[in-house]
């Protein structure tokens, strides 16, 4: 608070008190006027300003004499909040879980995931990485990419049921701010199984010793 956002010069060439000039803010809005030498006047913040919760903020600038009848005048100043990057993108969701039949097309969509950022221009841009995983043997780097623009999770390859059922990755969204913010979500991937495996019989020889 305290930071000044508008200087104004008020005049009035009248004499004595018919030319002692006083002014005051009409509307609402987080500012104050301080009246400085001269006839000059200073709008400063009276509390903290947050893009978020209000972008501008309009207030009438009343200037009035002490002459009697007052004369009077007004104008309209508006405050344009400019941004800063204090938010850090939030996905709608903390954790999702995606179901994958297996022997899909590579190229296959996995999930997409979303997430938000309330702060404008780059710092509300979001981007998305891949941000590590635990997949077991197999690996989560081999088998799903993303998207950076959209969010979109893509298999890389074909998976195989038989040979990993569930991997987990952490994905990363990232703003266009500096310093940049973000925040990360996990992804579970379940592969569904395929009949895609055929009985298999085995034989094997007993032998019965023979008393002849």
């Amino acid at each position: 608070s305290g930071t000044v956002v508008a200087l104004l010069k008020v005049r009035d060439r009248d004499s004595g008190e018919n030319g002692q000039v006083s002014c005051e803010l009409s509307g609402e809005a987080p500012l104050s006027i301080v009246a400085s030498s001269g006839g000059s006047y200073k709008v400063v913040t009276a509390g903290a300003l947050d893009r978020e919760q209000a972008s501008e903020h309009r207030v009438t600038v009343v200037a009035r004499d002490r002459g009697r009848p007052a004369l009077w005048s007004s104008r309209e100043l508006a405050l344009e909040v400019s941004d800063v990057n204090d938010n850090a993108p939030v996905f709608e969701e903390a954790a999702y879980s995606a179901y994958v039949a297996e022997n899909n097309a590579a190229g296959a969509l996995v999930l997409r995931v979303q997430a938000r950022d309330a702060d404008a221009g780059a710092n509300g841009r979001v981007s998305y990485w891949l941000a590590g995983g635990s997949a077991g043997a197999a690996g989560a780097a081999p088998l799903v990419s993303v998207e950076a623009r959209s969010g979109a999770l893509y298999a890389q390859r074909s998976l195989d049921y038989e040979q990993c059922r569930e991997f987990t990755l952490a994905v990363r969204a990232q703003d266009g701010g500096s310093p940049a913010r973000s925040s990360t979500a996990t992804v579970r991937v379940f592969v569904l199984d395929r009949n895609d495996n055929a009985p298999r019989v085995s034989c094997g020889f007993v032998f019965f010793p023979c008393a002849c």
